[in-house]
């Protein structure tokens, strides 16, 4: 049998599919931020990560990882963690400002959309680190979805700093995921046993927090994760030690 009429395994498509789950989740965001259901579109958001750190990690582990599948991913992201979480801010909260609120969510897509372009790049040409260059897009999301989570359970106070600090919050996040700051990412898991065993402790009081109080620890959580880059700048740096001569 030629090559090219060799029949696809499911595990061939699987990533696809993951990835076909997280742009749906997207889709069904905007309909129901749309509608004025504003919890569970900020919940699919929240939903869309969960397939998109599936669909890599799954590509990955089955030796399938593609171009298609790379570039197929990253328009996914577009919509769910650029369009989606935008929409939703200006329809929960920005929507009193009119043009000048639509202006701030579309800049966040545009940050989104050079984020996801620069990662695709790097992704190709460069080694690996142990941080990302720039807030990640889904933190990013993530961010927005949070607070919008939060805001309808605590409207925002009617004061006029908060609300221009909403208004500004998209531009700061685009520029946070275009900027060249350092973001720590978790995809090295510790390997000795007393690492892995404060990390599943922590990850296991993490899940507790989002079961007990998700609108304030997913907040917090994605909005701490955003700050950590500006807040890098500011404390001292470590340098290794000098090799003696």
């Amino acid at each position: 049998m030629n090559a090219e009429h060799k029949p696809l395994r499911p595990s061939t498509v699987l990533p696809s599919l993951l990835t076909t789950g997280n742009l749906l989740c997207g889709f069904l965001s905007l309909i129901l931020a749309s509608q004025g259901a504003y919890r569970p579109a900020a919940a699919l958001i929240f939903l869309g990560l969960l397939f998109d750190s599936l669909d890599g990690q799954m590509a990955r582990w089955l030796g399938i990882a593609t171009d298609f599948g790379i570039e197929y991913d990253s328009l996914a992201d577009v919509i769910t963690f650029g369009v989606a979480p935008a929409f939703l801010w200006g329809q929960l909260v920005l929507a009193p400002w009119g043009r000048a609120g639509w202006l701030s969510g579309f800049l966040f897509v545009v940050g989104a959309a050079l984020r996801l372009a620069r990662f695709n790049i790097q992704s190709n040409s460069s080694q690996p680190t142990d941080h990302f260059q720039g807030l990640p897009s889904p933190s990013a999301a993530g961010t927005l979805a949070g607070l919008s989570l939060l805001t309808t359970k605590t409207p925002l106070p009617s004061t006029v700093w908060i609300h221009w600090g909403a208004l500004l919050l998209p531009p700061a996040l685009a520029a946070l995921m275009i900027s060249t700051l350092p973001y720590r990412h978790f995809k090295h898991l510790p390997r000795d046993s007393f690492r892995i065993s404060w990390f599943v402790g922590g990850f296991a009081a993490f899940v507790t927090l989002i079961l007990v109080a998700p609108h304030w620890t997913l907040a917090i959580t994605f909005g701490g994760y955003a700050l950590s880059g500006p807040i890098g700048l500011l404390l001292p740096q470590r340098h290794p030690p000098a090799e003696e001569t």
